[in-house]
């Protein structure tokens, strides 16, 4: 049980750590890892982050700012008068649409396409 609570707390650290990388001023070199030009060099470009996120359907786009602000399915549920399963089912849809694995894969991937701000 103790082990299961360090993976999770290791796993919210490393979130955290991820979208303070987010909101850090994109002028401010932090980077200490290769160069990102370097990486992947041989692969074909990949589409934008926003192709995917423009087949979100605007329910989905809602409860995927929602869950930005650190909303349980519950809580989205409540907010927006909905059941928790129509709100699993839209987060499945918004998985499936943006190849996201969790929430905050689809979070990240909201706000670099611009429909999750943050600090709002």
């Amino acid at each position: 049980m103790h082990k299961a609570l360090g993976e999770v707390q290791d796993a919210l650290e490393a979130q955290e750590q991820m979208i303070e990388g987010l909101r850090t001023d994109p002028g401010e070199e932090q980077r200490t890892g290769p160069d990102p030009v370097d990486i992947g060099a041989d692969r074909p470009a990949e589409p934008t982050s926003r192709e995917p996120l423009s087949s979100l359907t605007a329910r989905e786009r809602e409860i995927l700012v929602l869950v930005s602000q650190g909303k349980s399915n519950r809580r989205v549920a409540s907010s927006l008068g909905i059941s928790e399963k129509t709100v699993r089912n839209h987060l499945s849809a918004v998985f499936s649409k943006v190849g996201a694995s969790d929430r905050t894969q689809a979070v990240v991937m909201g706000i670099r396409g611009g429909i999750v701000s943050i600090g709002e």
